[in-house]
């Protein structure tokens, strides 16, 4: 006799909130990178979703971009945006 395992399917408020501020998140750094608000080498590209996406290599803006995103999850979990 297998296990089998059952997940019941459907939309969440924490996948959401996910989904949202990776979007976000990845957004954010193709704006940054297509503006030049930074040097095109502190840039990396990276294979997600069937796409290449330009993501920041600089701490200091991964820092403040993380925390940036964090603080939309907080807002978005308490419907507070």
């Amino acid at each position: 006799m297998a296990l089998q395992l059952t997940r019941e399917q459907g939309i969440t408020l924490h996948g959401s909130v996910e989904i949202v501020a990776k979007f976000f998140s990845f957004g954010i750094n193709s704006i940054l990178y297509q503006r030049g608000i930074y040097p095109c080498e502190t840039f990396t590209r990276l294979q997600k979703y069937g796409l290449t996406l330009l993501v920041t290599t600089n701490p200091e803006l991964i820092k403040y971009l993380n925390n940036m995103v964090e603080q939309l999850k907080d807002w978005l979990y308490k419907c507070s945006v």
